[in-house]
């Protein structure tokens, strides 16, 4: 009587575990469009990266499901990061590419930022910034050829700017004469560069090499410092790096604090409250695709920076940027106001 009455409670029990299996959670992706939303322009360097990922990682997702890529740049990106967090489906169906420094801005207690960066669950990078530099470059016709020639222009350099970071700090940190622009888009940016609107640019090196690289070939653009490195990169092996260029531990640490998102590069990540088992299954497919032979020559077809991170190291990053010292976030703030990241 006893045991029939445990065989009634285990096959009542069975179909409550079938849909916490893996094999049920796997099912789920079956037939279905994920959207991935994209914190910058359809023509800028983040949605390179996002639609390289949407090609390949369909195939390593049980089901293969669709991949679409959504676009939304408003506010530099800070429109997205919210709309991950806050209002997309928490279905593992939607999922985000953040601009980098959206990261910082609730560090930085930002109003606009109604999202806790360490509550996401982080799939990972394409790229971490190991093979790649973030550029100051000016126009190559003008006479500066060095940081002493920066910090002496006069009249200062005119310098486009999508948003606060890094070159508003940079610009402070090392002594430079540069007049900061805002309100550029990235486009916008390039065109103005290029038109003789403004005298000088921040870019990825990856970046200019894939979408500008007549930049370089034709003398249009000479650059002037990397950032979001230790040491030079060999392919820059001439341009100093913000780092060494600093003069005191202040200064130091103030240029540390504004690479910190470099280091995240290209940060994917799905929305807090996704369930566990699909949160695994789209890390571990996310990772699976990077690792995915196909991808990397995709990515170096189009040289991207290929230098991918797991969702883990992204999230000790977050951690560390965290810990920060409150003067230098002080300072940060001071300098960049309450303008948006680039």
């Amino acid at each position: 009587m006893f045991g029939r009455m445990l065989q009634t409670w285990a096959l009542a029990a069975l179909p409550a575990c079938l849909l916490l299996s893996p094999v049920a959670a796997e099912d789920f992706y079956k037939g279905k469009t994920i959207r991935m939303v994209v914190g910058a322009s359809a023509s800028g360097g983040y949605t390179l990266y996002a639609r390289s990922v949407a090609r390949f990682m369909p195939k390593h997702i049980p089901g293969n499901p669709t991949i679409v890529v959504a676009n939304m740049p408003s506010g530099n990106g800070i429109a997205a990061t919210n709309h991950v967090y806050n209002l997309a489906e928490k279905d593992g169906t939607v999922f985000g590419l953040f601009n980098r420094y959206t990261i910082l801005l609730p560090i930085l207690g930002t109003e606009q930022a109604k999202y806790k960066p360490e509550e996401f669950n982080w799939l990972g990078t394409t790229a971490s910034y190991s093979d790649n530099a973030y550029l100051f470059v000016i126009r190559a016709k003008l006479p500066q050829t060095d940081v002493a020639s920066l910090r002496k222009a006069n009249p200062p350099l005119n310098v486009g700017n999508v948003g606060a970071a890094p070159i508003e700090v940079i610009n402070e940190a090392l002594k430079l004469n540069l007049k900061i622009i805002h309100g550029y888009t990235g486009d916008n940016l390039d065109i103005a560069f290029e038109n003789g609107e403004v005298d000088g640019h921040t870019t990825g090196y990856a970046n200019l090499l894939s979408r500008k690289a007549y930049w370089l070939e034709k003398g249009i653009a000479r650059p002037m410092i990397q950032f979001g490195r230790e040491t030079r990169l060999p392919a820059l092996a001439n341009v100093p790096t913000a780092r060494e260029l600093a003069e005191t531990p202040d200064q130091l640490a103030m240029i540390k604090f504004v690479e910190a998102p470099l280091m995240i590069g290209y940060p994917f990540a799905l929305p807090p409250g996704v369930p566990a088992d699909r949160v695994a299954i789209m890390q571990k497919a996310f990772m699976d695709t990077m690792n995915d032979p196909e991808f990397k020559e995709d990515m170096l077809k189009q040289s991207l920076e290929y230098t991918p991170k797991d969702g883990k190291a992204i999230a000790n990053l977050i951690s560390q940027m965290a810990k920060t010292p409150p003067a230098v976030i002080q300072r940060y703030k001071e300098l960049t106001g309450d303008r948006a990241p680039g």
